[in-house]
């Protein structure tokens, strides 16, 4: 049996046989196939096994793509059963911004919440990047691409990185609201923000002071998004939770509500003046990103967050007429691990917040792809292979970029091999990696170790789950790994012999993006490990057309009357055909944009 066929079974290095779903179709459409032949050549009736096959997967196929179909809207009811200004749907960082802004200015506001708890996705995210403009960086005289800050030099500096492919008007409209979103949460708020390190460049990125350090940056935001519900609160927004938004209402070609449903009973609110949609994009419907975003899908092998975000409020716009911006757009950091086989069929997408454990994968080992040719790697160091630049912004791009590496190999996988030396050298931090690349271990005095899940205090735990559940491979030969992995025979054999010839030689063997020589660690040393990895998204970029107030926009370029988006409902930050997204690279982080999205989606519905 060939490497490849040992894989399609589900063979790893202990023999264990799983059969995945396409196995198991394209043998019983094998079999099918030979016993429909033979039953034409005995006269017998073609309407057999794989007949049956096909109708089943032609009904399997209708169903994911309906996970993808625009969702119509509904008439208003006879009767509404909680009547609002505005209604807000999502309760993470835009949700509260928008929400919060809107009451402040005197309007009855309701936050919607499928999830028993508020917070979203925002509250499994950390800092966020910032280009400048508010008040503690004006004060450290620093801005990003040049001090003194301009909205202008921003959205050249962005547009120029993506391609041009950014809405420009968007991108202005950002970079004059974002900073004073900033301090408006500071001011309204009392959000504590503080730079992330010492000194005028440590406000490119802000964080919630007091809720990170230096061992601990493990889901920073759940506290702190508890404590801005309770300011939401505070501040007279009724939120309302286990609440499923499930179409929008129209009146009169106007969104003027929702339907929702609250445990067994159907519940409207209406809206009078608007209704934000701030709910997050698709990450988690496999249907939508092979509509929407395929080429990015084939390299995609995790979610990043909790699994949340589905799409609903994308599909709800949809519905009404809405375009969309961002195509081929999503955002990923590099070295997810594939956890398991993929099902063509299968709507949800594997969520894994698993980020720590990732840790031992995503250092400078050998990656090659299914072809045996090695893989360039972007370090988090400063000084970044291949790409030789003491750059700030190569301590975080680097991490989107090398999703990009990774996912854009062929069949959408990088191969990472190493031997029993990882756990040292990655607690040692050997290869002098940063930003979200260090092997964390909290230590017990730390004072938020109870923030932090038993299991995500020490990477190694997070490791361990990954060989135990057969995701990370680990084998006594390079030849079992090779077969493990389901590379072609001599593959990785061939590749482990010239690193390691590398390795007695110093100097990498490759004729360009050499690796630095201190990096060449000889693969000698059994127990062998090995994984497919590629990108772990943590947005999609793709969804609801908007203008700069964040009103959505339908087919024709109009206004839909009284529908908004925030940043992850809407599309378009991150510019068409990005595979793996640069949010550090442009105006804001992703947990940025939730914050000012919601904010500028408030400031368009008081203007209008």
């Amino acid at each position: 049996m060939s490497n490849d066929a040992k894989n399609d079974a589900g063979y790893g290095c202990m023999g264990q046989r799983a059969v995945t779903r396409r196995g198991f179709i394209t043998a019983a459409c094998g079999a099918g196939a030979g016993a429909a032949a033979i039953g034409m050549l005995s006269g017998c009736a073609s309407n057999g096994p794989a007949s049956d096959e096909k109708n089943r997967d032609d009904t399997a196929r209708k169903e994911f793509e309906a996970a993808a179909d625009p969702i119509d809207p509904v008439e208003p009811p006879d009767s509404w059963d909680y009547e609002y200004d505005v209604v807000v749907v999502g309760s993470g960082g835009g949700g509260i911004t928008g929400s919060v802004r809107l009451v402040d200015e005197g309007l009855k506001v309701a936050l919607l919440e499928k999830n028993e708890k508020t917070g979203g996705t925002t509250a499994y995210g950390g800092m966020f990047v910032n280009a400048g403009g508010h008040r503690q960086a004006n004060e450290a005289q620093w801005a990003l691409p040049s001090y003194p800050y301009d909205p202008s030099k921003v959205v050249a500096w962005v547009n120029d990185q993506q391609q041009m492919t950014v809405d420009s008007d968007l991108l202005y409209a950002m970079a004059v609201e974002g900073p004073k979103c900033i301090d408006w949460m500071e001011d309204n708020l009392q959000v504590p923000w503080a730079p992330a390190s010492a000194g005028p460049s440590g406000f490119k990125s802000l964080y919630w002071e007091g809720q990170i350090t230096k061992t601990n940056s493990i889901e920073i935001n759940y506290y702190p998004m508890e404590m801005l519900t309770e300011r939401a609160l505070e501040h007279g927004v009724e939120v309302f939770t286990n609440t499923q938004v499930e179409a929008l209402v129209v009146e009169n070609g106007r969104v003027v509500g929702v339907r929702t449903r609250q445990g067994e009973e159907t519940k409207f609110f209406k809206a009078s003046r608007a209704v934000l949609l701030t709910a997050g994009g698709f990450e988690m419907n496999r249907a939508m990103l092979e509509k929407y975003t395929p080429n990015c899908l084939r390299g995609i092998v995790n979610v990043a967050t909790p699994p949340y975000n589905r799409g609903e409020c994308i599909r709800m716009g949809l519905g009404v007429g809405a375009d969309l911006s961002g195509y081929e757009s999503v955002a990923c950091f590099d070295g997810s691990v594939e956890w398991e086989p993929y099902d063509e069929y299968a709507v949800e997408m594997t969520a894994h917040v698993n980020k720590d454990g990732n840790q031992a994968l995503r250092q400078p080992w050998l990656l090659i792809n299914r072809m045996g040719s090695r893989v360039p790697y972007l370090s988090t160091a400063g000084t970044s292979y291949p790409y030789e630049t003491l750059s700030e912004d190569s301590l975080v791009t680097a991490l989107t970029d090398q999703a990009a590496v990774e996912m854009s190999q062929p069949g959408g996988r990088t191969y990472v091999c190493f031997d029993s030396k990882y756990e040292q050298l990655v607690m040692d931090n050997y290869f002098k990696q940063s930003v979200c690349r260090v092997g964390k271990v909290v230590a017990e005095d730390d004072g938020l170790i109870d923030r932090v899940p038993e299991w995500q205090r020490d990477w190694r735990d997070g490791f361990q789950m990954m060989l135990e559940s057969g995701a990370v491979k680990k084998c006594d030969t390079v030849e079992e790994l090779e077969s493990a992995l389901g590379l072609r025979e001599g593959i990785l054999v061939q590749a482990v012999a010239k690193w390691n010839d590398a390795c007695e030689n110093g100097e990498d063997w490759v004729s360009v993006y050499k690796y630095d020589p201190s990096w060449l660690i000889p693969i000698n040393e059994p127990p062998y490990y090995g994984a497919k990895i590629g990108g772990n998204i943590f947005a999609t970029k793709c969804g609801l057309r908007v203008n700069p107030n964040m009103q959505v926009i339908d087919g024709q370029g109009a206004v839909i009357p009284g529908l908004y988006a925030g940043w992850h409902t809407a599309g378009g930050s991150n510019g068409e055909n990005n595979i793996a997204g640069k949010p550090f690279n442009g105006l804001y982080g992703d947990v940025g944009l939730s914050f000012i999205g919601g904010y500028m989606a408030a400031g368009g519905i008081l203007a209008e």
